[in-house]
């Protein structure tokens, strides 16, 4: 295992310094935690010393704060720039582990960003210590960067720096995160038995009609007729999926685009309560969390509309939230965006008589994290048994046209 070295304070204001032995950084910043030090410097002892504690950190120039280029956002790097979700479900939650341990923001940057395997990442991360040695707040340089970070984790990092909790919010970013990589990897493991039948049985027919056509000749009438097997078929398929690739990729970062997607997911049979159970439960946490931390109502409800990750529900949610500034009540802005259920509504109202709306409101999001998780799984056990019924009426077609060529065959002879 790994050595490191760190200085610390102990509970009676005493410096300490030293060597451990530990797994990962995360756990040596917990076990330091656990004795109630407050760490000050963590780092592999087989390290230099990083540019943050060098007299070169302070002649450093502060990172720009404008937007890249148009084409480079919009374009190459939502193709090619893109980071996958475990790299940053581990920055997130490792960055959270740090600053709960006492690390201050510019360490715990520099450190994950030497550590980190992903080149684009670590170039971002040394982007965003600087922007924390500038005095700014992270987030500043997350939105330069509109093809890694979704609106969504942008959302939830400035809710913690507004309100004064970034650990927290890293944290349950790590967990929003870490539960779509399960659900991705869920619908991948259901679906992987059709996908392997559906490629075997285009390896079969080419085989199959290599073999015939030795015996039989090119000319052979029982050939099997696979139209993934036929180049022309892939004329037509493969524009198709380039178009769904580019799609994905291009056409839901246009705010429209992803707001009338997120409105037909919204209204699909049997994915309707999925879509709108996550957009609900990550409404319901950022909102509790932002209001427990004091962060001005009106603003709160715009951010958590950001964090809920549902085009279509944010677009209703922003007009409402201006009645805050009237007067209004939480429950009258959500019964007029039109967009959450009546347990919702009667969930707030609850928390707003009792005055323990931010409770309330995390309490629902854990629910609705559940329910949505189970509609989540069912549909892609479902997706899978589909998706297998397709794929055998195929091979039946294949079996039964191959037969008809060969019953018509022999009686021609």
């Amino acid at each position: 295992m790994p050595i490191f070295e760190y200085r610390a304070t102990d509970s009676d204001g005493s410096p300490q310094q030293g060597r451990m032995v530990a797994r990962d950084l995360a756990s040596a910043a917990q076990a330091l935690e656990a004795k109630g030090w407050r760490v000050t410097l963590l780092q592999e002892a087989s390290r230099a010393p990083t540019a943050a504690e060098s007299p070169a950190a302070a002649a450093r120039p502060a990172p720009p704060l404008e937007a890249r280029p148009g084409w480079v956002t919009a374009l190459v790097g939502p193709l090619f720039g893109k980071v996958g979700l475990p790299h940053l479900m581990f920055f997130f939650r490792q960055l959270s582990s740090m600053l709960g341990a006492g690390v201050g923001i510019v360490q715990s940057l520099e450190t994950l960003a030497r550590q980190t395997r992903q080149p684009k990442l670590s170039r971002i991360l040394f982007e965003l210590r600087d922007h924390a040695e500038a005095g700014r707040p992270i987030s500043a340089g997350m939105q330069r960067y509109p093809e890694v970070f979704s609106p969504l984790m942008l959302s939830l990092v400035r809710a913690g720096e507004e309100g004064g909790m970034l650990e927290r919010s890293l944290a349950d970013l790590a967990r929003y995160l870490e539960a779509e990589i399960a659900l991705r990897r869920m619908i991948s493991r259901e679906t992987a038995y059709p996908k392997v039948v559906v490629a075997a049985s285009v390896l079969i027919v080419l085989g199959a009609n290599a073999i015939i056509g030795a015996v039989a000749g090119p000319n052979a009438p029982f050939r099997l007729q696979n139209p993934l097997a036929e180049a022309g078929s892939w004329m037509v398929l493969g524009p198709a999926l380039i178009a769904l690739f580019l799609f994905v990729r291009l056409g839901l970062q246009n705010v429209r685009i992803k707001r009338a997607w997120d409105l037909f997911l919204s209204v699909l049979p049997g994915f309707a309560g999925t879509v709108r159970g996550f957009a609900t439960a990550k409404f319901g946490r950022a909102l509790g969390a932002l209001y427990r931390g004091g962060v001005p109502l009106h603003r709160a409800m715009l951010l958590a509309a950001d964090a809920c990750g549902n085009e279509h529900i944010r677009s209703r949610i922003y007009p409402a939230a201006q009645r805050l500034q009237e007067g209004g009540m939480v429950s009258d802005v959500l019964i007029e965006a039109g967009v959450f259920s009546p347990i919702v509504l009667d969930m707030v109202r609850t928390g707003e008589t009792t005055g323990n709306m931010d409770q309330m409101l995390l309490k629902l999001a854990e629910y609705y994290e559940d329910e949505a998780s189970t509609m989540a799984k069912r549909n892609a056990v479902l997706f899978g048994v589909l998706a297998f019924l397709l794929v055998a009426a195929f091979i039946g077609y294949l079996v039964f046209s191959f037969y008809s060529g060969y019953a018509s065959y022999l009686q021609s002879i």
